[in-house]
């Protein structure tokens, strides 16, 4: 599998992939990793705001994969710091 941008849906698709257990997945990206649209929104993730179920529970699980799982993981801290 190609995906092609390495912003946080390109990377989250990229992880996904390889939890579900896919082995050849690549990630291209014209310049740096989350270096476009990706950092000009960095910490606005929230996870209030929205009347749908279903984004509220995609911000809830962002946040908890942040905070939590991903350092778990590869022990190595994302940054990410909840307020």
């Amino acid at each position: 599998v190609v995906v092609a941008g390495g912003g946080i849906i390109g990377n989250s698709i990229a992880y996904h992939l390889g939890k579900l257990g896919w082995t050849d997945v690549l990630v291209l990206e014209r310049d740096k990793i989350t270096s476009g649209t990706t950092w000009h929104a960095a910490g606005l993730m929230v996870t209030f705001g929205s009347l749908s179920e279903t984004s509220t529970s995609m911000r809830q699980y962002s946040k908890h994969l942040y905070s939590h799982v991903l350092e778990e993981e590869t022990g190595q801290s994302t940054g990410f710091k909840p307020v």
